[in-house]
């Protein structure tokens, strides 16, 4: 009510960190009424709903699908499936153990999941679609007097003043940005700095045919990967030249071992060609032994992506409210500051619901 209260009083200048599907949901039933921007570090929106393209080639290398737990989520499914945003991702869903091997997965026979249409990426794009966005801005936020003043995190550029501050995503609190000032907003930035991520590692392969009958394959004890899913099998993805286009998820335990290597050696700069020259052998390998022995198919192009802070460990308990009149919930809102934050790390927060 509270929240309700305040976006339902007079128009304001609203900036939003990140594009996301939380900030960008928040974007746009905002934007009925406000003067919203939107800063993205990256090329893109998104967030781990995003979608790499590399020539013809494209893939899924974050989220991978969604599957409404709640009537209300439902409904949101239903208004961006007429919308053309998303759509049914249809197919073999299958599950591996080391015991029991390959089969159906019972979980995905009960569930429906959904992907954004033609990616991942579209169910942002189109929420944000005619609201001011900054792509490949890192935008630093300071409280003066009323209002936040924003600038350029390398540049220095001014990027604006605003009546009010969101940020939707954790990252905004890490210890090494100076411009949140903690004894403003040691409500939220305590508990955000507290919520501990686990990194997670994207191979994105395009491959010649390679004969597998599934769409996706959750590995529960493999050495090296968590999950392999066939880009192409999800709609308005099918190819017409044969080629596969595979999103393989490194295993929890691997990607922090090979992340800290990375770190502790001052290894490769380039982390996408040391992912891709650590994983590549074990994908192939996979794939040989998911078809029978025989060898994997011809190599088209490979590309590595780490996930720096992939998959909360935790989240807040409960978004506190930092200041009188404040509202705690699946976000966080103080408005003696004129701040918010939602977003994955909050309470319930794992996944796109």
């Amino acid at each position: 009510p509270c929240a309700v209260q305040l976006f339902a009083a007079q128009s304001m200048r609203i900036a939003i960190l990140g594009s996301g599907i939380s900030a960008a949901s928040c974007a746009q039933l905002l934007s009925k009424k406000h003067a919203v921007t939107v800063f993205e570090d990256g090329r893109g929106p998104g967030g781990r709903m995003s979608t790499r393209r590399s020539g013809s080639y494209q893939w899924d290398h974050g989220a991978q699908y969604f599957s409404p737990k709640s009537e209300a989520f439902a409904r949101v499914v239903d208004d961006w499936r007429a919308r053309g945003l998303c759509e049914r991702w249809e197919g073999t869903h299958c599950l591996w153990s080391a015991a029991g091997g390959l089969s159906p997965d019972p979980k995905a026979e009960k569930s429906k999941r959904f992907v954004g249409s033609p990616g991942m990426n579209a169910i942002a794009k189109g929420l944000l679609e005619g609201i001011e966005t900054r792509f490949e801005t890192r935008a630093l936020a300071r409280r003066s007097g009323n209002s936040w003043v924003l600038q350029h995190g390398k540049t220095g550029e001014p990027l604006g003043s605003f009546d009010f501050l969101i940020c939707s995503d954790k990252c905004s609190a890490q210890h090494h940005r100076n411009d949140l000032e903690k004894e403003l907003l040691r409500g939220y930035l305590e508990p955000a700095q507290a919520v501990r991520s686990a990194p997670s590692l994207a191979l994105m392969v395009a491959t010649q045919k390679t004969h597998l009958g599934f769409a996706s394959l959750l590995l529960e004890d493999h050495p090296e990967f968590s999950w392999l899913a066939r880009d192409d099998s999800k709609p308005s993805r099918l190819r017409s030249d044969g080629a596969e286009c595979w999103v393989a998820h490194a295993s929890p335990a691997l990607a922090k071992r090979l992340i800290g290597s990375y770190k502790s050696s001052k290894g490769p700069r380039n982390f996408r060609e040391a992912i891709v020259r650590d994983l590549l052998p074990p994908f192939e390998a996979l794939l040989s032994t998911l078809n029978g022995g025989v060898a994997s198919p011809k190599i088209l192009l490979a590309e590595g992506h780490r996930w720096g802070a992939a998959i909360p460990t935790g989240s807040f308990p409960d978004f506190p409210g930092a200041a009188e009149g404040a509202g705690g919930g699946p976000f966080y809102l103080d408005t003696a500051n004129a701040f918010a934050a939602c977003g994955i790390f909050g309470p319930g927060g794992r996944g796109v619901d």
